[in-house]
């Protein structure tokens, strides 16, 4: 009976969930690390097409910890995150909320919204040359998707 209600009390304060196959879980997300550069909407759209996820949501410093530590394992030199100040410069904003982020980690010389053809950084990734802290480029960059599911 104990185990029992072990579980149901994860599953009610939200700290585990049950993960899709080839899926990571940690605190009540679940996490797939998709491979093949595509542009910020399209990653979006990876996202949705699999178990109606999102490119990833980074809520709190445990949780952006635990995620570069997964990069760092893989190839990949940059990560799409569901950040974007498209809409207002300056005004980072998770795209499928339009909720404003409460933590952020960009590298100390981001966001600079000063790369190649400057004025056109509004997407947000993880960078290896930053050590995976964030860096904004621009939109139409291809990298791959962080894709989460609560």
């Amino acid at each position: 009976m104990w185990l029992f209600d072990f579980v149901m009390n994860l599953l009610f304060l939200g700290v585990y969930c049950i993960c899709p196959d080839g899926w990571l879980q940690y605190s009540g997300s679940c996490y797939m690390f998709g491979h093949g550069a595509v542009h910020f909407t399209e990653a979006e759209q990876f996202c949705r097409q699999h178990h109606n996820s999102h490119l990833i949501h980074v809520e709190n410093m445990a949780e952006n910890a635990f995620i570069k530590d997964r990069l760092r394992e893989f190839k990949e030199k940059a990560w799409w995150i569901g950040l974007t100040d498209e809409l207002a410069e300056g005004m980072w904003q998770w795209y499928d909320t339009q909720e404003i982020a409460n933590f952020t980690d960009w590298n100390p010389t981001e966001p600079n919204n000063n790369g190649p053809g400057q004025g056109q950084e509004d997407c947000a990734t993880f960078w290896d040359i930053f050590d995976f802290k964030w860096a904004d480029l621009p939109c139409t960059s291809k990298f791959s998707p962080v894709c989460e599911k609560k």
